[in-house]
């Protein structure tokens, strides 16, 4: 590895405390699926507009869009309700290096597996080493 590979991104996670307005808690089945939908999430997806990312069964992983300050509000939706829901803030959305976008990516994922276990919103923050 060299050194650019080597370099780690100062990603923060953080759990608001707020509940996730009128959730749905997912089944069984829909828990795996869950899962799955949230493992497709790429770098890119981060900075697309409003829609459905990926689909796995009636889980889908949907970008509500942007806030003024450019953060990226994803959600995990099964019919018309979230189970799971992130900001990523535009700080990790202007990754530039392949490496840390990879990390920016996993930390995306991994605010979203939190939210999905604890039923709130998550943040992701952070900035470039």
């Amino acid at each position: 590895m060299n050194s650019r590979q080597d370099k780690q991104m100062p990603l923060v996670k953080v759990n608001t405390g707020v509940a996730i307005p009128h959730a749905v808690v997912p089944n069984a089945g829909q828990r795996r699926d869950c899962h799955d939908v949230i493992a497709q999430l790429q770098f890119a997806d981060l900075g697309r507009g409003p829609g459905t990312l990926h689909t796995v069964g009636a889980v889908r992983l949907d970008m509500q869009g942007h806030n003024a300050a450019g953060d990226a509000n994803i959600q995990v939706q099964i019919g018309g309700g979230s189970c799971a829901s992130a900001l990523i803030s535009h700080t990790v959305l202007a990754i530039t290096d392949p490496a840390n976008q990879r990390g920016g990516a996993q930390g995306a994922r991994s605010v979203l597996e939190q939210s999905l276990d604890s039923v709130t919103n998550w943040q992701l923050n952070g900035t470039l080493p």
